[in-house]
């Protein structure tokens, strides 16, 4: 007994030092047992008697009840923590439904207050371009002119009416801006029945048109503007119900307030907080759905105007294209389409009107009216080549004017030829042959000769200078600047080898004609090759040309001859003269330069200018044959060539004789008058012979 009472004693203050000292309950817990059994043993080792150990066990039951007072106060207070927190979890997870619901309708109210103004920016631009593009309007047939436009108006009027009844029904508030749009639509419409009316009374096709579009264009662009008129007043009233909202700040502090107190309140006032948001969410749901509803049909009746528009302006770029075959069976039509879209991309209208079909060939016609300007068949030519690759045809496409219809036309040729035998007796009524070039220049003085390079008009004009010396008698002097050239065929002796000895002797043979002193008893024919050429070396090309038409006007009259050998037929190229210049000279154009010539004549009809361009495609056909049956290259000198003689009587065209056939041997070797040695002499009777020039008689032996 006397051993336990330092035990309990040790064991009691050891368990009352931790109980006062740990944290942990648990420990606290068993701490006071321990504390109480070693007061126990303590007491029960100081008491012997039983009166001591029923103390002791009214001790033990007394720890026994303070325990259990304990634990129940422990637990207690764990479940009112753990109901406080699941509270606040509660609150925030609603606050951040709250907040997250107010940026969602913010947003929605920013994007639908920017579509409001997207869609006001839209259509004012479909009512500007509605209204350039309905001005474009201006082919309409004189039948249906009244109907479409009396259309026009009920269509407009019809549409206009279904919109202020539609609106006005949705929009109650503004039922006094619909009253009073009512008188406006009146005035449109009394107007628009009193200019149908006269409108009526037109006859005369082009004002039928003009005051067709005039009063289209109005009905059509008043109408737009009471739509816009509409339009905008209803966005403004929108846009009125979104500025009177409660701005997204106002509301978020509102919130925040309200989160608060509910953060005080949470226990006597959560039934009262879920009213509120009840009520709020029914609400934003409610205004939501109305701005939704309202958005949608405006935006329906914007993307029905869209869809109006799109179809007029698709009307609209419709009659501005050019027509076309529609039904294009042949390559001639199929090419011709080819051709519309292709000047169409180049800003031309051409219109279809006819096709002169003939299987390798064919000529297609256009209408140019609606083309703001006149379009000039020179503007197209140069286009021939691409259009040549495009359409795949054998030559470039050639343009051109029917003046009797009116029409701009378009030669194509598709294929080869079909191969006709030619008579060559038939050729011969169209050309003067060969073998007839000496009797026809017999009496010429005064010649031009023009060729492309390598058509052989050097040659051609010595012929021709040969002939007339043959004829007349007397000598040549001939200006070659090509002397030296690998091409140079001269017979005729040359006395002027360069550009500048042909100016010099152009301009000394002016000056004699205009002096007359020359010997007029003898014949002289002056000769310059390449004469255009020589102009362009002159410092002053005016002053040249001038001398050469004094030369062609005057030199006959002193018994002098001149002939000038040059590549252009176009007068153009011989600064200081005109076409009334060359009009005293003889003119014999070779070959292509005959179409030049042909064309930029002012002493042919056009009549005569279609009837001489036909006979030159058949002589130029028939030479091209006549050469490939032979096998003659263009530059042979037995090659067949032709040429056009303008300024002989009535253009005529001539078979030339091959190169060399008449020489200037030749002149030298005739017979000679032997008093002035002149070739110029007649038949006198029997073996006699009469000189023109000197009047002498003489024999011939």
């Amino acid at each position: 007994m006397n051993n336990l009472t330092p035990i309990s004693l040790i064991l009691g203050l050891s368990a009352a030092i931790t109980v006062a000292v740990s944290p942990n309950e648990n420990i606290k817990f068993y701490g006071t047992i321990l504390t109480g059994v070693g007061i126990g043993g303590f007491i029960f080792s100081q008491l012997d008697s039983q009166e001591n150990k029923n103390q002791i066990d009214n001790l033990q039951k007394t720890v026994d009840v303070l325990d259990r007072q304990r634990r129940n106060s422990e637990d207690e207070k764990l479940r009112v923590i753990r109901e406080c927190n699941s509270i606040k979890i509660k609150l925030d997870e609603e606050l951040q439904l709250v907040r997250e619901d107010m940026l969602a309708r913010q947003s929605s109210n920013n994007s639908l207050k920017n579509r409001v103004l997207e869609l006001e920016n839209e259509l004012k631009l479909e009512k500007s371009s509605s209204q350039s593009k309905i001005r474009e309007i201006s082919n309409f047939s004189t039948g249906i002119a009244y109907e479409i436009v009396y259309d026009t108006y009920k269509t407009q009027a019809s549409k206009l009416d279904g919109l202020v009844s539609g609106y006005s029904h949705n929009y109650p508030d503004l039922k006094e801006f619909f009253e009073n749009l009512e008188s406006e639509i009146d005035k449109v419409k009394s107007w628009a029945v009193s200019d149908l009316e006269a409108y009526q009374g037109v006859k005369n096709l082009q004002s039928l048109i003009d005051e067709g579009l005039r009063i289209q264009q109005r009905i059509i662009s008043r109408c737009s503007d009471i739509k816009i008129k509409i339009l905008t007043t209803v966005i403004k009233y929108l846009n009125s119900l979104a500025e009177d909202s409660v701005s997204f700040a106002e509301y978020q502090n509102n919130i925040v307030e309200i989160s608060e107190r509910a953060k005080l309140h949470i226990l006597e006032k959560e039934s009262v907080i879920e009213n509120i948001a009840q009520q709020w969410i029914k609400s934003n749901t409610s205004t939501s759905e109305r701005y939704s509803s309202e958005f949608t049909e405006v935006l329906e009746n914007g993307k029905h105007l869209v869809n109006r528009n799109h179809e007029l302006l698709e009307k609209i770029e419709l009659m501005n294209r050019p027509l076309k075959w529609s039904v294009a069976t042949r390559q001639d039509l199929r090419v011709g389409n080819i051709i519309i879209d292709y000047f169409e991309a180049k800003g031309f209208i051409l219109d279809r009107a006819k096709a002169d079909y003939d299987h390798w060939q064919s000529t297609l016609s256009f209408h140019i009216d609606r083309n703001s300007r006149i379009i000039l068949p020179s503007e197209l030519e140069p286009e021939g080549e691409r259009l040549q690759q495009l359409c795949h045809t054998l030559s470039p496409v050639k343009f051109g004017w029917d003046a009797e219809e009116g029409l701009l036309t378009a030669w194509l040729h598709l294929a080869k030829k079909p191969i006709k035998p030619i008579i060559e007796a038939d050729i011969n009524k169209l050309w003067k042959t060969a073998d007839k070039l000496r009797y026809t220049v017999r009496s010429w003085s005064r010649v031009r000769v023009t060729g492309g390079s390598e058509s052989g008009k050097s040659p051609t004009a010595e012929n021709i200078a040969v002939c007339i010396l043959l004829a007349r008698g007397g000598t040549a002097e001939l200006f070659n600047p090509q002397h030296d050239s690998v091409k140079n065929h001269w017979t005729i002796p040359a006395i002027g080898f360069t550009h500048d000895d042909s100016l010099l002797g152009i301009e000394s043979l002016a000056a004699i004609v205009n002096e007359k002193t020359n010997n007029r008893n003898k014949f002289k024919i002056s000769i310059f090759d390449e004469v255009d050429s020589t102009m362009t070396h002159a410092e002053k090309p005016n002053d040249v040309g001038q001398n050469i038409s004094t030369i062609i006007k005057q030199a006959s009259h002193q018994n002098l001859g001149v002939l000038f050998v040059g590549q252009n037929a176009n007068v153009r190229h011989y600064p200081g003269m005109d076409r009334s210049d060359w009009n005293s000279a003889v003119n014999v154009h070779i070959g292509n330069n005959a179409y030049d010539a042909i064309t930029n004549s002012n002493q042919i009809t056009n009549e005569e200018q279609t009837r001489l361009k036909l006979q030159a495609d058949k002589l130029t056909e028939f030479c091209t044959t006549k050469n490939q049956e032979l096998g003659l290259d263009f530059t042979n000198p037995q090659a067949y060539r032709f040429a056009l003689v303008l300024g002989d009587g009535k253009p005529y065209f001539i078979q030339l004789p091959d190169f060399g056939a008449y020489t200037y041997d030749m002149v030298e070797s005739a017979l000679k008058c032997p008093k002035c040695e002149s070739h110029n002499h007649i038949s006198h009777g029997g073996n006699r012979r009469k000189c023109k020039d000197c009047q002498h008689v003489f024999t011939v032996s």
